[in-house]
């Protein structure tokens, strides 16, 4: 799928026969290291601030022609001219990779340069590069240049680019240049630079547990501990996780082998983020194990719960386990993603949601829908194991054990007495399935 989009796009770029800001078409692959070198930092630096691409097989009339296999290299051999040549300020070294396409008949290669957020790349020393051939072919990178790209052309090797473009790349990599739910999702990434301030009043007056971001103040993250219910309040509030308030609903809670002696419950608790005093993220927070355990649920579609991982959902997630997750958050985490599949952004969820659907997969709680072909093979096939099976044999702290050292193991810990005890089977063996489905495809999307 990866490689017939990439195929579609580059088409469409030969097809427009001119460069752009980021695309840039050669004959040939480079006869020099250092062309090859500022050809990349460039892209990397490149203001559209996405993928870029240097496209080799294209003549100067935008035809596809054959490439001299002599000079062809390979992503590894990219990537090790990266790492091995040059000295990268800050050690940030672009992100690169080669992919070979077939278009009119003729093989091309393209070199991707990942859109990354730390920019300016440029060298700390200066970068002398030949080849064997002709080693009296000597191009020099000059340190401390910073090389951009304006329209279709490139900054001279000679020369840096101008104010203007720098301050932009600079700005970029302090996320200056995004909105503030945007600079959220880099500052959330940055979790050793928030510091909470223990007994002082927050900005709404009460003690409630936050913390702010050092290098940005005005991003804070609370911690409301909300007040009891009203007795007459609906629907009925649980305090065990095995309630029949709760059930199935809360499926990807019974992982956890804690439940199953630690059975408090709540999500009367919230977390909220805030620039300045607008909320940017809000969410429940859902607490067993005695409070040791704390979760931000999974966007949840019936039967199908998921995260995205450049969300800011997910970011909060991984910051509520890591700043008041307690002692078991690191299993916690592990564990629930063997249930709840992770998404790397929202292109990835679409595409891999219609390719489950042509294979079998629905949600048969709506519309009446089965799954079925592939889908049900492969869920028929999925184990899920029962904590009886386990408890009456070993310890709790035992069993939670054996979970912990088998990363393929997924367990039911609800009580066997609960109603919906079938109903979490069922559910953490579909979690389970497209857990393990989703890096398969993954792996044959490679």
């Amino acid at each position: 799928m990866k490689e017939l989009n990439l195929e579609n796009e580059i088409k469409k770029l030969i097809d427009l026969h001119a460069e752009g800001d980021y695309w840039d078409f050669k004959e040939e692959w480079h006869n020099n290291n250092a062309d090859l070198i500022h050809d990349i930092i460039c892209m990397a630096n490149s203001p559209a601030n996405r993928d870029c691409y240097v496209i080799i097989g294209i003549n100067n009339d935008f035809e596809v022609c054959e490439i001299d296999n002599d000079k062809r290299k390979n992503q590894q051999k990219v990537i090790d001219l990266l790492r091995r040549k040059p000295k990268w300020a800050g050690g940030h070294i672009p992100e690169v990779y080669v992919k070979s396409i077939s278009i009119m008949d003729k093989d091309i290669d393209v070199i991707i340069i990942k859109q990354n957020d730390n920019t300016p790349f440029y060298l700390m020393e200066d970068y002398e590069g030949g080849n064997k051939k002709e080693p009296n072919n000597k191009k020099k990178i000059f340190k401390g240049c910073i090389y951009s790209r304006k329209g279709d052309t490139n900054t001279p090797r000679d020369s840096t680019a101008d104010l203007y473009d720098a301050e932009l790349l600079w700005k970029r990599r302090f996320g200056l240049l995004y909105n503030p739910s945007q600079r959220a999702k880099n500052y959330l990434v940055d979790l050793e630079n928030w510091e909470s301030l223990d007994g002082a009043p927050n900005k709404h007056g009460n003690y409630d547990d936050f913390f702010y971001y050092l290098p940005d103040p005005d991003y804070t993250v609370y911690y409301v501990i909300n007040a009891e219910d009203d007795e007459n309040e609906l629907p009925r509030r649980a305090n065990d996780v095995n309630d029949e308030a709760i059930g199935y609903i809360f499926y990807y809670l019974f992982a956890f082998c804690n439940v199953s002696y630690h059975t408090d419950f709540s999500n009367r608790d919230e977390v909220v983020l805030y620039y300045k005093d607008i909320p940017l993220f809000c969410s429940p927070v859902e607490s067993i194990d005695e409070g040791r355990t704390r979760i931000i649920p999974p966007d949840f579609p019936p039967l199908n719960a998921y995260y995205i991982k450049n969300s800011l959902h997910y970011l909060i997630f991984r910051f509520v386990f890591s700043n008041w997750g307690g002692s078991y958050s690191k299993d916690a985490e592990e564990i629930l993603l063997r249930v709840i599949p992770l998404y790397e952004n929202d292109s990835e969820y679409e595409t891999f949601q219609s390719y489950i659907k042509e294979k079998g997969f629905a949600n048969k709680r709506m519309f009446g829908e089965k799954i079925t072909g592939e889908a049900l093979q492969r869920l028929e096939n999925t184990f899920i194991g029962e904590s009886k099976s386990y408890f009456e044999r070993m310890s709790a702290e035992d069993t939670a054990q054996v979970v912990k050292n088998d990363p393929k193991l997924v367990v039911n810990f609800a009580d066997p007495k609960n109603k919906d005890f079938d109903m979490i089977t069922e559910y953490l063996r579909i979690g389970k399935m497209l857990v393990d489905w989703l890096n398969e495809w993954r792996y044959g999307q490679e």
